[in-house]
């Protein structure tokens, strides 16, 4: 195959997140408590300091976008391996016993590094409750105790089967897979090999018959499109084995039948508001944004972060199962489409189908998206309605949209009908208040 001398490697980014990087290391914690105290992960020992080893060498590399990674094997019978976000990585004994060379396993775990550094879970989450989840941190951070991931699985989020957090879409495990072969090479390993394993895996198995496949769906031809990439690669030379792996092979072989283990429990975190200003009023600092609220209002999500709920007490609403919706208040975030091409209003369009796809009272509402201004500058206003969590009656949510950066940072402003008209001074003088960085 002729590659154009020009051809340059597609450069690979994280896609639109309401997350931190800093909630994502949180999350993973909280996670990998959970894994600990429900699967037989080994203590340390030749196996976990093998891939330890290995692991450590990719996530070295630029690209790993400098998460703190752990290393751990999993004594289980079962081929599978798995990433949770902020660095944790897990890989099953079985993939040292099925694996025919250190460079299969080094695939495995470049693989799974770059589901990582590519936020993969956190941004399946961010897509699939683009509304939600700015009020999910409003649980996290004001009222529930049950952690990032005790609310998440409010959200139906968790670590179980269909789990966001672990089965990935055929798009990111391309990208993972190109990724992953990319930081192969760096270190010195025949990015091939990583392909291998999975064509391994679906001989002996078929395409969804082992958890790793089920997991790890296949985005096409896994072998062509990592031997396309290594064609645009500078040539190295692949040498980089230790010698262990046959060794690592056998010991894998040899560990006994996993222990059975308990579930988890979970803790939870409040942190500090911002101090009042001489008005009385608050200000918090998000990553792309400076805005004021009321002083009595609650400021919940991650300084410096994303997204922000601002809303008085009475405005978040827990259900019986513990799950925080606002009813009254502001939600700002910032928005990002995966296709990385911005366009205003075809953006906007995508968004408020997402919102409407996750309230099933909106879902077949054809909203205007009414173009104004606001500060000198270019907004779309969309009204839609919803039930109120509040009183159960209608509930207004205003969506505000405005280019920023690469992206655009949105605005849901939400209120009961019958207190739209109280609500809307300080809806005002947040949006007039709300600075760009």
């Amino acid at each position: 195959m002729l590659v154009a001398q020009n051809a340059k490697l597609k450069e690979i980014k994280p896609g639109w997140n309401l997350f931190s990087k800093d909630q994502d290391v949180q999350m993973g914690k909280e996670y990998a408590q959970q894994v600990e105290q429900q699967m037989d992960v080994l203590p340390a020992g030749p196996l976990t300091d093998y891939v330890s080893q290995l692991g450590k060498l990719v996530a070295a590399q630029p690209q790993a976008n400098g998460f703190p990674y752990v290393f751990k094997v999993v004594n289980d019978p079962n081929i599978n391996a798995f990433a949770l976000p902020g660095g944790p990585i897990f890989i099953h004994s079985a993939v040292l016993v099925n694996a025919e060379s250190e460079g299969q396993v080094m695939g495995v775990i470049a693989h799974e590094i770059s589901h990582v550094a590519l936020r993969h879970s956190t941004n399946q989450v961010t897509k699939s409750n683009a509304l939600q989840i700015p009020a999910m941190i409003a649980g996290v951070y004001g009222q529930s105790k049950g952690g990032m991931i005790g609310t998440l699985t409010q959200l139906g989020v968790g670590l179980g089967a269909q789990s966001l957090i672990l089965k990935f879409s055929r798009g990111a495990e391309n990208q993972a897979d190109l990724l992953g072969a990319r930081m192969m090479s760096q270190v010195g390993y025949n990015p091939i090999e990583m392909a291998r394993f999975f064509e391994i895996l679906e001989a002996k198995y078929g395409k969804g018959g082992s958890q790793f496949m089920s997991d790890h769906p296949n985005p096409g031809n896994r072998v062509k499109s990592v031997s396309d990439e290594i064609l645009l690669m500078p040539k190295r030379d692949y040498n980089a084995d230790t010698g262990k792996f046959e060794r690592m092979k056998m010991l894998a072989k040899a560990l006994p039948t996993p222990k059975k283990k308990a579930a988890p429990a979970a803790a939870g975190e409040v942190p500090n508001q911002p101090p009042q200003n001489s008005d009385g009023s608050r200000t918090w600092t998000g990553d792309r944004f400076k805005v004021s609220y009321p002083g009595e209002w609650l400021g919940l999500g991650e300084p410096n972060g994303p997204a922000v709920t601002l809303a008085p007490r009475e405005g978040l609403k827990q259900d019986a199962n513990g799950q925080v919706a606002v009813g009254l208040g502001v939600i700002i975030a910032h928005y990002v489409d995966d296709d990385g091409k911005f366009d205003f209003r075809a953006d906007t369009q995508k968004l408020i189908a997402q919102i409407q796809q996750q309230n099933s009272m909106n879902r077949n509402q054809q909203p205007q998206i009414n173009q104004n201004t606001v500060n000198g500058k270019n907004i779309y206003v969309t009204r839609l309605t919803s039930k109120s969590p509040l009183d159960g009656g209608v509930e207004v949510d205003t969506v505000v949209t405005m280019e920023h950066r690469d992206g655009m940072l949105y605005l849901v402003f939400v209120a009961p009908e019958g207190q739209m008209n109280a609500a809307q001074r300080n809806f005002d003088n947040i949006i007039n208040s709300l600075t760009l960085q």
